[in-house]
């Protein structure tokens, strides 16, 4: 190992590992390359006047084992499983950065290869975790890297052995951002593990494979959390990149669970994020119509406000307000514009708020990003939800929401969704068994992502701490959630059947069954005329001069 850029290799066989230890206990002190463990030893220093413990006269602190098991858990109660994992990665990965350049400044004369294979050595001195290599080869040079390595008696996975407890998937995650942190800093490129066994979730030991971001992929999730949430800059200004694969900045603040409703369409929202014209957001109530909203304003970098407007509130002054020149941003009002319900403003203001849009594009007024609450590829269509102008002066940049019905990956959505309602909960999440994930993927969902908070809240509340749902439980639950839906329309099959049951009842005035088919539309459309004449097939003017004429014969 002569120079920094030769390809450099270790390769252990395991079970060498374990005789080593198990027989030649001192051994271990001087093996591997320097600094050794015993060197290690030799520069920690206590000095009980000041009651500072130093390792080559940088201050460390000594605890006990159970603070971080303590720490574990008031994490996971406060913030939850997937926000917890992200900060002990996170601390992890800053310490690794912080042993490297450790050992670059106390040893700067060290042979590379030896202060990069350091970090082992460091980590088994730490006190977390007694490391063995199955295989170690990089380049410096080439920035390449692979690595295999087994951890023995790791403090994380400790606790659940001992309590005879299971995880439902790996739980060394300071260390692993440790291991990243550690490599990541002398490569100078993101270097990313995984545990692939974990001794938590019954493995003898712990198993660990390095390598750099893309080679994992573009796509892999554990990457794009790691370049995304931990692998950062200390400040938080700038994410370390991981080449093309991973440098996709607009999608940096997506949580977990944004990030599996958007993934559909993604990479609509990020080629529109730095436009300036309007984006109509179209899909059914539940879809993720508002987190994309709420995406494509974060990711087009403006620092200006967000304001949320109801179709229906949309009146004239907002419409001044829309039309308004913004002077670099100092003026008072938001930097964006989200009109909830775009099919619903007002008959009345709809010209005036068409001309307003159109004037605030050339004038730098705020950017409007109008959501509308229907499938553009139902058998109604587009143009029979919104009126022409209004569907052209909006309809520019246009993003569909598909409904979870025709999603391939409803499990991994409600995989995402479980830690989240179980951290609102205060309650652990429950795993989802294979054959209940197949279960979600089969169901169509029509209530979307209100009913699958709900079928997942429901079997949370079940207080079964985290036994694994099962298939059983999902079909329970989604035929609770089915059986107080209200469908969105009717087959006219239902309408038929409806006729006859009223008709085997007596029947009924034609006036009455109007004025009851009025009055629900209204009352379904929350007392705005304009969405309860769409639902009728009506126009408002029709429909308030039938209520009218009702009124009067009345």
């Amino acid at each position: 190992m002569k120079s920094c850029a030769r390809a450099m290799t270790v390769r252990e066989r395991p079970s060498e590992g374990n005789m080593k230890t198990l027989f030649e206990p001192s051994k271990v002190l001087d093996r591997g390359g320097k600094p050794t463990v015993r060197e290690l030893l030799s520069g920690l220093a206590f000095n009980p006047t000041d009651g500072t413990i130093r390792l080559n006269g940088d201050r460390i602190v000594m605890q006990r084992a159970a603070v971080g098991v303590e720490l574990r858990r008031e994490l996971i109660r406060l913030l939850g499983p997937q926000e917890t994992r992200v900060f002990l990665m996170r601390l992890g990965y800053f310490s690794g950065l912080a042993d490297a350049r450790f050992v670059r400044r106390n040893w700067p004369s060290l042979d590379p290869g030896d202060a990069f294979t350091a970090g082992t050595r460091l980590h088994t001195f730490s006190g977390v975790v007694r490391v063995e290599t199955v295989y170690n080869d990089f380049d410096f040079r080439r920035k390449r890297f692979a690595g295999e390595f087994i951890w023995n008696d790791s403090v994380e996975a400790a606790e659940f052995v001992r309590l005879g407890l299971k995880a439902a998937e790996p739980v060394c995650w300071t260390q692993l951002g440790y291991a990243s942190g550690y490599a990541s800093e002398f490569l100078d490129t993101p270097i990313i593990y995984k545990e692939v066994e974990c001794a938590a979730m019954g493995h003898a030991c712990c198993r660990v494979v390095g390598k750099p971001a893309e080679g994992w992929g573009p796509d892999d999730p554990q990457v794009a959390l790691f370049c995304e949430r931990v692998i950062v800059q200390q400040d938080g200004a700038q994410p370390v990149q991981a080449g093309a694969a991973t440098a996709r900045t607009p999608a940096q603040g997506l949580t977990d669970l944004d990030r599996r409703i958007l993934a559909p369409v993604v990479d609509r929202l990020e080629s529109f994020a730095p436009m300036r014209l309007p984006v109509l957001i179209m899909g059914l109530p539940g879809t993720g119509r508002s987190r994309a909203a709420r995406f494509l304003h974060d990711a087009c970098g403006r620092r200006g406000d967000l304001r949320q407007v109801f179709g229906g509130q949309v009146d004239h002054d907002l419409c001044a307000e829309i039309a308004r020149r913004n002077r670099g941003g100092r003026r008072g009002g938001a930097e964006t514009i989200v009109i909830d319900g775009t099919e619903n403003i007002p008959a009345e203001v709809q010209a005036h708020f068409v001309r307003a849009v159109e004037e605030g594009v050339v004038a730098g007024g705020p950017r409007i990003l109008a959501l509308a609450g229907f499938d553009p590829v139902a058998a109604d269509g587009e143009a029979s939800a919104i009126p022409p102008d209004l569907w052209y002066a909006l309809s520019a940049l246009t993003v569909r929401m598909p409904a979870l019905a025709e999603r391939k990956d409803k499990s991994a959505l409600a995989a995402a969704v479980m830690p989240v309602l179980a951290a609102r909960m205060g309650l652990p999440p429950r795993p989802i068994d294979q054959r209940a994930a197949e279960a979600i993927d089969s169901a169509d969902w029509p209530g979307n992502l209100p009913q699958m908070r709900a079928v997942l809240g429901a079997l949370l509340a079940a207080g079964r701490g985290d036994e694994p749902v099962l298939p059983a439980e999902i079909a329970t639950e989604l035929l609770r959630t089915r059986h107080h839906m209200s469908p969105p329309s009717a087959p006219r099959s239902d309408v038929r059947a409806l006729l006859d049951r009223i008709f085997d009842e007596g029947g009924m005035s034609l006036q009455d069954f109007e004025r009851s088919a009025y009055a629900a539309a209204v009352d379904r459309a929350g007392g705005n005329l304009s969405a309860a004449a769409r639902l009728l097939g009506l126009t408002r003017p029709q429909l308030a001069y039938r209520l009218g004429a009702q009124d009067d014969r009345a």
